[in-house]
């Protein structure tokens, strides 16, 4: 009866741990193979999705993180999108490839495919934001990041 009784609290606390994990993160739905884990900043939230030696999801909310995916920066990017996610307003953008931007990691070799997706917290003039950066190596990885990223629903956590 006490192992029935220790299986069932490891069940409990696994499922509570999943599910508290999901919610920490806007209940972003992560792909099989994917993870998610805390990352550290001063005056933000902060998050990392991975997928072991493979694509990484960066992820910072704040009230003054404003709009990594910046419409005066057009002319960086392959392409810019605005639309409307869960209710708010999110903005996505490539980075051309072979450019140089901000967003490169230190380093890189080779430049640029930097996926930046801006969920819009505060209207289109705050600071307030939620924003994911991704490096792109193939349209798979971009398919994964845009059905993982645009899950995310700020009302229910992440911030």
């Amino acid at each position: 009866m006490s192992k029935l009784i220790a299986a069932t609290v490891v069940v409990i606390l696994t499922v509570s741990l999943l599910c508290a994990s999901d919610a920490a993160l806007g209940s972003v739905k992560l792909i099989e193979g994917y993870t998610l884990r805390r990352e550290s900043a001063v005056d933000a939230a902060a998050w990392r999705i991975e997928k072991q030696n493979g694509l990484r999801i960066e992820f910072e909310s704040g009230p003054s993180e404003g709009s990594w995916a910046d419409p005066k920066d057009v002319k960086q990017y392959t392409w810019y999108r605005e639309r409307t996610v869960n209710r708010h307003s999110v903005r996505l953008a490539l980075t051309k490839p072979g450019l140089r931007t901000v967003w490169d990691e230190r380093g890189d070799i080779n430049p640029g495919n930097v996926l930046l997706i801006t969920f819009l917290l505060g209207g289109p003039g705050s600071a307030n934001t939620a924003n994911f950066k991704a490096k792109i190596a193939s349209p798979a990885e971009l398919a994964d990041v845009l059905l993982m990223v645009l899950t995310f629903d700020p009302a229910k956590g992440g911030r």
